[in-house]
């Protein structure tokens, strides 16, 4: 049986499981020179390599991954380090007409190639230097959440996984099942191991802990035989892994422990 979310976005059990790669990038909204990345991988991020596991084709899965239906909640495991690397490539022309026939042998097809001869382009793209993100999933669809939980446990995957770019393959790690979420009763602050929801006005100041705060694609939905983003939400992260992000208790996140762990789901 799947498991079932509350009002608050608790899950009454999840899957967990560790991801890292050597590298990771996910591409910010809005930017186009600098080929810039998130902190941390979007939920739709995470829903597309969930999917990617279990086979699901693409705009076939976003409706699993609901606000209602679904809970996420995504933990740093390693400082979110990122470097520049200089990448050359082509850039495209919506003008430029490249289908072209084959010859005989494919006379009934019309294959399409880009024009190579033209002048490359630099571009400058930010990664994510060996990132490690704990992941805790829960899914109120039986048949994907019943699919998920057996590809983890069997350490297979439909379509490799990756940490954003399809080149950044990553590695799945340390899967637990039937994790039980317990709510966390505090009275004045609560230290979260987790990206939070929310922005800085929920957080309490730390000595020597420095808060960023990044707004990114939460939930997408089919639209006019394609997919568009129909929310977006703002996080609250810490820049290295062995600190926390301290909240007040009477803010509208519900910290949750999950192993030794307190995340907030989403």
């Amino acid at each position: 049986m799947s498991p079932q979310i509350d009002t608050d976005g608790v899950p009454e059990r999840c899957l967990s499981f560790t991801v890292r790669s050597d590298w990771g990038h996910f591409k910010r909204v809005g930017r186009s020179v600098t080929k810039q990345t998130y902190r941390f991988p979007p939920r739709t991020t995470v829903a597309g390599m969930l999917a990617a596991i279990v086979g699901a084709e693409r705009n076939t899965y976003y409706e699993i991954f609901g606000a209602d239906n679904a809970a996420v909640a995504i933990t740093p495991m390693s400082d979110l380090r990122t470097v520049n690397i200089p990448t050359v490539g082509l850039g495209t022309d919506p003008k430029q007409d490249v289908t072209t026939s084959t010859g005989d042998y494919y006379s009934d097809y019309n294959l399409t190639y880009q024009d190579t001869t033209k002048d490359r382009q630099l571009h400058a793209y930010e990664v994510l230097a060996d990132p490690v993100y704990r992941i805790d999933v829960a899914l109120e669809d039986e048949s994907f959440y019943g699919d998920l939980k057996e590809h983890l446990q069997e350490g297979t995957s439909v379509y490799p996984p990756s940490l954003g770019k399809s080149e950044y393959l990553a590695v799945i790690k340390d899967v637990e099942t039937d994790r039980a979420p317990t709510r966390v009763d505090a009275d004045d602050q609560i230290d979260v191991d987790s990206i939070v929801p929310g922005s800085l006005a929920d957080t309490i100041p730390q000595s020597g802990v420095s808060y960023g705060v990044e707004r990114s694609p939460a939930v997408m939905e089919r639209a006019n035989g394609g997919r568009q983003t129909s929310r977006f939400d703002d996080y609250v992260y810490t820049q290295q892994a062995d600190n926390q992000v301290r909240i007040r208790a009477d803010t509208e996140a519900v910290p949750v422990t999950v192993g030794d762990r307190t995340v907030v789901f989403r």
